[in-house]
């Protein structure tokens, strides 16, 4: 999946994701307007942990499994964007325990690793 690709996924499930996405202090883009994968998942946790209430369940669940695509590799830049770039940027929120019902598999083991107690 390019960078690219996964930005367009995001922007799919989460359509006012392009309006931040856009906005002139992204630190994601490079000077030439280019970005990895980890810089997109990165600047989509921001918005995700501003905007997670406000978020529905039928796209929050649609993360989830973008995410169990992305960590099909674990060996991949893709595996490693959805850990270092999102869920280690998630975790121990405030929406920690919600969150984590929708996660199956790889995301959830690696979720998990961040639940009170653990």
């Amino acid at each position: 999946m390019t960078p690219e690709t996964l930005l367009d996924r995001l922007v799919g499930l989460f359509p006012e994701f392009a309006e931040a996405w856009d906005e002139p202090d992204n630190e994601a883009l490079d000077e030439d307007g280019s970005f990895t994968l980890e810089d997109a998942f990165a600047e989509f946790s921001h918005f995700f942990r501003e905007h997670y209430e406000e978020l529905e369940a039928s796209r929050v669940q649609g993360l989830a499994w973008l995410l169990l695509e992305c960590m099909a590799d674990p060996e991949s830049d893709l595996d490693d964007a959805a850990t270092s770039g999102f869920l280690e940027n998630v975790a121990a929120e405030r929406f920690h325990d919600d969150f984590e019902r929708y996660l199956i598999g790889r995301p959830l083991e690696f979720y998990a690793q961040w639940s009170p107690g653990h």
